[in-house]
């Protein structure tokens, strides 16, 4: 009866371990280094990363710089030291970081992904001058901001148009990100090819405020106790609320005396469309953590043949007081974990192509 026993225990103790090696098989692990916090826009890229992250096995890891200075630098070096290395490290060419944290990532076995701001063509260049091994990179997933830039701005001139047919010069206030980060260098050029497209356009001032709300509010003060301003183009859903605080400080009625854009799909953002104090709220690229993971995923598998980098660049999308209700309907809850990320993936479903868009966004969350 021991002997029973004894064996009992030892092939209990065999399909153990042979039930945790199937598991440890199907994980695979990835860090995120976040510029940002736990709030605002890259606190949102985390909650969506971290849905997903459930739905495709993976064992997450996110550290938060905080927008701080040299931050992400300082969390990488300390997360190399610590050991017991991801299989990718998900960075952000945040500030133009990139080039500084692939320098760290040299030798290290760890694959590395891009997210939201990829390296540009001559980081790239300079890196490879200096003989840093870029072979790492797997992948990247960034948002088409060029094209963004030029509907929010477009959104501006067609509403002050359709008020006012006969006005015959727009006033416009750019207030743009900052001046190295390449996501918010392609919403200003987006922006600056819809004035060059329209004539009767006059620019009065792009002024960069670090995608920060007060920074917006104050900037945008010192612009209107000075000159006429119709319509402002703001980088963020944050800094066009910052511009909005200022415009009632100079007795102006947002959505009617001046008009707004922004971008994030942010609450505020969808509700100020809703009451018609924005003309739009571009963005859904916060689910570009969940994007990253899905194409992690598939490159850890290697389920589908040909393919080891791959660069996704996506469409984000604008949401309108034509079609606000519906996006509060399916994701005004914020409720990320009620969508199946697994079903965007090409080596669990077989999908001949990512399909990031708004619509399989929507029809994700309505399902």
């Amino acid at each position: 009866m021991q002997g029973k026993t004894m064996i009992a225990r030892l092939l209990c103790f065999c399909f153990a371990c042979f039930f945790s090696f199937v598991v440890q098989a199907a994980d695979f692990s990835v860090t995120f280094i976040n510029p940002g916090g736990k709030t605002g826009f890259w606190g949102e890229v985390s909650r969506a990363m971290k849905a997903a992250a459930i739905d495709l096995d993976a064992d997450l890891e996110i550290l938060y710089a905080d927008r701080q200075p040299y931050a992400m630098e300082e969390l990488l070096q300390q997360r190399l030291e610590q050991g017991n290395l991801p299989d990718y490290f998900v960075l952000v060419n945040e500030n133009q970081a990139g080039a500084r944290l692939m320098q760290l990532m040299a030798g290290q076995p760890s694959k590395v992904f891009f997210l939201l701001n990829r390296l540009t063509l001559q980081q790239r260049t300079i890196l490879e001058s200096r003989s840093i091994d870029l072979h790492n990179i797997v992948g990247s997933v960034v948002p088409d901001n060029e094209i963004a830039g030029y509907e929010m701005a477009l959104s501006l001139f067609e509403k002050v148009q359709e008020r006012e047919p006969e006005n015959k010069a727009i006033r416009l206030l750019a207030l743009t990100g900052d001046t190295t980060t390449p996501a918010g260098l392609q919403r200003e050029l987006g922006m600056l090819r819809a004035v060059a497209d329209h004539r009767n356009v006059r620019l009065v001032h792009a002024i960069p405020v670090n995608w920060d709300e007060e920074t917006a509010y104050q900037r945008t003060r010192d612009v209107l106790a000075r000159t006429q301003v119709d319509v402002v183009w703001a980088a963020n859903d944050a800094i066009a609320f910052g511009a909005q605080s200022a415009a009632r400080g100079a007795d102006l009625v947002p959505g009617k005396d001046i008009l707004f854009a922004g971008l994030n799909w942010s609450q505020r953002g969808m509700q100020a469309v809703r009451e018609q104090t924005m003309t739009m709220t571009h963005g859904g690229h916060f689910f570009a953590g969940a994007w990253a993971l899905v194409m992690l995923r598939d490159h850890f598998f290697r389920g589908y043949d040909g393919e080891v980098v791959v660069n996704v660049l996506f469409k984000m999308s604008p949401i309108r007081s034509d079609n606000v209700g519906l996006y509060l309907s399916r994701l005004g809850d914020g409720n990320w974990d009620k969508i199946d990320f697994a079903q965007f993936g090409k080596s669990i479903n077989g999908n001949s192509h990512y399909d990031f868009s708004a619509k399989a966004i929507l029809a994700a969350a309505g399902s």
